[in-house]
């Protein structure tokens, strides 16, 4: 069972191949928006997936995030992410970064509880 109100936090350190220039988001040497968003991916997919039973597994459909401030390459990043809300198979996330105390992105971030075998039947030919 999932519960709202459960959180993680998990620290990365900004490489330079999560630079806006590297990912194509942009021309300069700092913290992508990209890599701001696979950073709350990343914590809200962990913060859920030992909850879930045998074979299914979480996927994002859904993210809207304000970067609000540049974070230099070499930097540590704190990622924070809540369980919102729960709506039958639908998961609702608040996600909060921080660099050195300071919020530098928040938003929402959504993701569906899937059967894995039956989600990969959906691309085969």
């Amino acid at each position: 069972m999932i519960n709202t109100g459960v959180s993680a936090r998990k620290e990365f350190q900004v490489q330079s191949s999560d630079s806006a220039s590297s990912v194509a988001s942009g021309a300069v040497n700092v913290l992508s928006t990209p890599s701001v968003i696979s950073f709350i991916e990343n914590v809200s997919f962990h913060l859920v997936q030992n909850t879930l039973e045998e074979g299914s597994t979480t996927v994002g459909f859904h993210i809207d995030v304000y970067h609000l401030s540049p974070v230099p390459i070499g930097e540590k990043v704190e990622v924070i992410s809540t369980v919102d809300s729960v709506n039958g198979r639908k998961i609702r996330f608040k996600a909060e970064v921080y660099w050195k105390g300071k919020k530098i992105a928040e938003g929402i971030h959504e993701r569906v509880i899937v059967n894995e075998k039956e989600f990969y039947k959906r691309i085969e030919k």
